[in-house]
């Protein structure tokens, strides 16, 4: 019993110091957005000589980080909400039947974890379709990224949840878009929180799809905003610390109010399916 104390102890102690190693970028992020550019571009851990507040002033009035957050806002909602509506519809087919064509479907939306995504033809498929450019070619893109994996975890969820909860749902009447949205959806709300997460924070921090697909810099994401500090020969590091505080700070809230849901639709996804 001493031992296994004395074990735990030196795991959390490991555990808690590997934790505040991944801080350390934080922090040094955090502390760098209110420092002068000559402090800034130490790249250390130092407190600021003086609190430089107006760098945020500054991001906000200069940097379009308004207008970066209305597009990311846009592009990132429309995007998670299409990518769990298609794949929980199509998850919850799959899980539930169990026939060749269903294994098959699961197994080909299984393969898309493995493929890359290939630039050129994306870019030649989105001119022929006449939507290059724009907000709802990138919400496209991101969708059809992320269908294979959303897909994937819904399927592996709710095969878990017992068919007699259906059938007893339609011996009372029930249809089957009352059976998915008011029976299935509300007992797969733990896996569909965790793609909504995970989502949201894979295209609202995604950089390099708006650097290629979108050709105005009025549809610039925040993360593209950053490139408004860095010039030829000079880098504002304390503008564009403070641009990517500002850029966080919305998911970081997102993460945070939903994390719960996190590890649990993880681990349940991942042993029912």
């Amino acid at each position: 019993m001493k031992r296994r104390k004395i074990y735990s102890g030196i795991k959390y102690v490991f555990l808690a110091g590997l934790a505040c190693l991944y801080l350390v970028p934080v922090a040094m992020m955090l502390l760098g957005s209110v420092k002068d550019n000559s402090q800034a571009i130490r790249f250390d851990l130092s407190w600021p000589e003086q609190f430089h507040w107006e760098n945020y002033v500054h991001v906000l009035e200069v940097g379009n980080i308004l207008g970066g957050y209305k597009n990311s806002i846009l592009i990132t909602v429309a995007a998670t909400l299409l990518t769990i509506l298609a794949g929980a519809l199509a998850g919850i087919v799959i899980g539930r039947r169990n026939d060749r064509c269903s294994r098959s479907l699961y197994y080909f939306f299984l393969l898309g974890l493995t493929m890359t995504m290939q630039t050129a033809s994306t870019f030649a498929l989105l001119k022929v379709l006449h939507i290059y450019g724009t907000r709802m070619a990138i919400i496209c893109i991101y969708v059809g990224m992320r269908m294979p994996f959303t897909i994937m975890t819904f399927s592996g969820f709710v095969k878990g949840v017992p068919q007699e909860i259906d059938e007893a749902a339609i011996i009372d009447g029930c249809s089957i878009h009352n059976l998915i949205f008011r029976v299935l959806l509300p007992i797969l709300k733990p896996i569909m929180m965790t793609n909504v997460v995970i989502t949201a924070i894979s295209v609202w921090n995604d950089f390099m799809l708006p650097l290629f697909f979108v050709n105005s810099s009025a549809k610039w994401t925040v993360p593209l905003t950053i490139y408004n500090f860095f010039g030829m020969y000079a880098r504002d590091w304390n503008y564009v610390f403070a641009a990517l505080t500002l850029t966080i700070l919305p998911i970081l809230i997102l993460f945070l109010c939903l994390q719960k849901y996190i590890v649990g639709g993880m681990t349940a996804g991942a042993v029912k399916g």
